[in-house]
């Protein structure tokens, strides 16, 4: 008896956890750069322990055959200058480089673990910081990502 009323439990905490998200639907969030990469945000889960990011990213080059999204540092969320203002992405277990080949589309979630503040009204999507934009290897891209409800 008591492993079912536990069981239902967290089931009821797991199910209010998922009412506490937002989810918004970027409208823009696209960029491309000189290298054949583009990468769209099509949404932005906001929850209480992690923000998901919906992406694809494009490749099309007659310069190289593959680039890295998280080649050097980690990829990272931010929605103020201060270090401690953004979340690192958590790597994908079987592509901790985001390596997009070329000729294809990868598509997918990005999990940041932590909250996002509720008064950010904008985030910025960051890869490869500090590298320019047609480095053939990882090129940087800085997505600029509207919040406001």
């Amino acid at each position: 008896m008591f492993k079912a009323i536990v069981l239902c439990g967290m089931l009821v905490v797991a199910g209010s956890a998922l009412a506490e998200e937002r989810i918004v639907t970027i409208d823009g969030g696209q960029i491309s750069v000189p290298v054949g990469l583009t990468v769209q945000v099509k949404s932005v889960t906001l929850g209480d322990d992690a923000t998901r990011i919906r992406l694809l990213a494009s490749f099309d080059s007659h310069v190289t055959n593959f680039v890295e999204l998280n080649g050097g540092e980690n990829a990272y969320l931010r929605w103020g200058d201060a270090l401690e203002q953004r979340l690192h992405m958590r790597q994908v277990g079987d592509n901790k480089w985001m390596r997009v080949v070329n000729g294809e589309t990868m598509e997918g979630d990005l999990v940041f673990p932590g909250k996002i503040p509720g008064d950010a009204g904008r985030l910025t999507l960051v890869f490869n910081e500090g590298k320019p934009a047609d480095d053939a290897d990882a090129p940087g891209v800085t997505i600029p990502l509207e919040i406001r409800p």
